[in-house]
């Protein structure tokens, strides 16, 4: 057995000293070494989440990251095993993001950690390419078990959500660039500029999508977009 001394936040907002008393190779389950990207711009949290995500591997390098922008300067220089990435750091805009940095990292696994708990989004994360969701009220053994699994090649989403994500339809490219326009307010002329269409064609897009989102009017279509994106006004 190996003692394990971990200064951990186990949630968002509990803070406490642990002694887990864990199997060596449940601690150190992989052998070799891994680079992992850690970004988040809550240092206390993302400082708590590196603890546990150290018990991966006996060589486990972490790289962190605040902002969009400094994910992105991250990927341009190094090759990273897993990302770990908060949906509402400086400069991302939810899912539209994690389908911009997916593109970045090519085959490299990545993993949304974020408060936001809403199936909505979880499955708007997925789409957009995410291979995991993990929330931030989750426990430490959560986030382990979100890495290991998407390491290993699968995919982690919070046991509690499994029912109401297979209720939830998927976007197509099409439908997530048609709800990011439509959350940014933008006209029918501006959408068809934008996605290379007839101005005839978006306003059929756009009355398919009011009756999917299950609104009246473009506005509370345009909330709605928001929400299912995972964009905050942070």
């Amino acid at each position: 057995m190996k003692k394990v001394c971990v200064n951990i936040l186990t949630k968002v907002n509990y803070c406490s000293s642990l002694w887990l008393v864990l199997p060596a190779r449940y601690v150190f389950p992989y052998n070799k070494a891994m680079k992992l990207l850690l970004a988040d711009d809550h240092g206390l949290f993302r400082d708590s989440m590196a603890v546990w995500l150290k018990q991966l591997g006996e060589h486990v390098d972490i790289v962190f990251a605040g902002s969009f922008d400094s994910v992105c300067k991250a990927l341009d220089n190094h090759d990273f095993d897993l990302l770990m990435l908060d949906l509402g750091m400086p400069g991302m805009q939810g899912a539209l993001s994690i389908r911009k940095l997916h593109a970045m990292a090519d085959t490299t696994p990545l993993i949304v950690v974020s408060a936001d708990e809403n199936s909505l989004t979880i499955q708007s994360c997925l789409d957009a390419g995410a291979a995991g969701y993990v929330t931030k009220s989750s426990e430490g053994e959560t986030i382990l078990k979100a890495a290991r699994s998407v390491l290993e090649g699968g995919r982690y989403i919070p046991p509690s959500l499994h029912a109401q994500l297979s209720e939830q339809p998927g976007f197509t490219d099409k439908q997530m660039q048609l709800l990011a326009l439509l959350a940014e307010g933008r006209s029918n002329r501006d959408i068809a500029d934008e996605m290379h269409l007839a101005e005839g064609t978006v306003k059929q897009y756009v009355t398919r999508m009011l009756r999917q989102l299950d609104v009246d009017n473009r506005m509370q279509a345009g909330l709605k977009a928001r929400k299912i994106l995972g964009i905050t006004d942070a």
